[in-house]
C-alpha cells in the first residue's frame, strides 16, 4: 500500500491567548485523538480522507471546526493549516500551497 506524508498545522492567532487553556481534537477519517497546538507529521494511505480540527470549550460540541477532504496521492506530501475562526465562529483547514522557486542560476562575477 502506498502512503503520502501530511503535516497538519494546528495553531492560533497569538491574540487569541485563551487557547493556551484547550488542547484541540483532530479527526482522520473519523478516529478523533486530542493533540497539543503545533505541527504534527502524519502518514496516511493514499485515496480520500476527511480531516477535522476543533476544540472543546466550556460545553461539549466542536467549536470553531474546520474540515477539508483531500485526494492524496502516493509519494506526495501535503501540509494543511487549520486556524479557529474569532468569537467561536467557524475554523478553516486549508492546504498550505506553496511556491515553487525557480532554479537557481549562479553567475560567477570577473
Amino acid at each position: 500500500m502506498d502512503t503520502a506524508h501530511v503535516e497538519i498545522d494546528l495553531g492560533f492567532f497569538p491574540l487569541m491567548w485563551m487557547m493556551n487553556f484547550v488542547r484541540p481534537r483532530l479527526s482522520i477519517d473519523g478516529v478523533v485523538e486530542k493533540r497539543s497546538w503545533g505541527k504534527h507529521p502524519v502518514t496516511l494511505r493514499e485515496g480520500r480522507h476527511d480531516i477535522e480540527a476543533w476544540f472543546p470549550y466550556l460545553l461539549p460540541g466542536k467549536v470553531c471546526r474546520g474540515s477539508i477532504t483531500l485526494e492524496l496521492e502516493a509519494g506526495k506530501s501535503y501540509k494543511l493549516r487549520y486556524r479557529p475562526g474569532w468569537l467561536f465562529m467557524s475554523g478553516k483547514m486549508t492546504v498550505v500551497e506553496q511556491a515553487m522557486l525557480p532554479s537557481a542560476t549562479v553567475h560567477q562575477l570577473r
